[in-house]
């Protein structure tokens, strides 16, 4: 059976999925840049990937998922990190807006266009107020989560890049830096869940 917190959580990824959806769909049609749409709709993907691969995973991921939901360091970072989300999506939706336009003066279209990065800056310091609070076992894991993230990421691109000097691929920048966040938080979870077989 799934406990209630956990309905809880899956109403909300599958909220989120269909809000960053919805807003893919609208800024497609609003001509909104590539990035902005491509980075909603990967949100919404991973959203709709984590309630699909949850039946799938084995108990003892899904009793320590349980287990770590419920701890007050969990509950402290969901608090702190949501709310940062929520301003990140209102924030990307109305520079957007504001950028296609309005704003034409270019120190002023900076400052628009990097607004969205300043919540995500929250969702980082609550992280690191989360491994600061968790026991000494959790902290590993994190550590060592965070780190093979920063190596996965860090091989593709590198690859990537070597693939766009020889006119093999041609990624637009934006949309190769926009993607780096994403894909950190995708591979995080993949160490996270190899960190944590080998340790518990």
């Amino acid at each position: 059976m799934m406990s209630m917190s956990f309905r809880n959580r899956f109403v909300t990824a599958g909220i989120f999925a269909v809000v960053a959806f919805g807003l893919a769909l609208y800024g497609n049609a609003a001509g909104w840049p590539d990035t902005r749409v491509g980075t909603l709709t990967g949100m919404g993907a991973g959203a709709l990937v984590a309630i699909l691969a949850w039946r799938f995973l084995p108990r003892w991921w899904r009793d320590h998922c349980e287990e770590e939901y419920g701890s007050r360091a969990s509950r402290d970072y969901r608090r702190r990190m949501w709310p940062a989300m929520i301003v990140y999506m209102a924030i990307v939706f109305g520079s957007t807006w504001l950028l296609k336009h309005y704003v034409m003066a270019m120190p002023l279209r900076a400052l628009i266009a990097v607004a969205p990065a300043l919540p995500i800056s929250f969702v980082l310091y609550a992280f690191l107020r989360y491994l600061r609070t968790v026991d000494e076992m959790q902290r590993r894991i994190e550590m060592e989560a965070v780190g093979v993230a920063a190596l996965i990421v860090s091989q593709i691109y590198l690859a990537g890049g070597f693939l766009q000097l020889g006119k093999v691929i041609a990624v637009p920048s934006g949309v190769a830096m926009i993607w780096v966040f994403p894909l950190m938080c995708f591979t995080y979870a993949i160490g996270k869940y190899r960190a944590t077989r080998r340790y518990r």
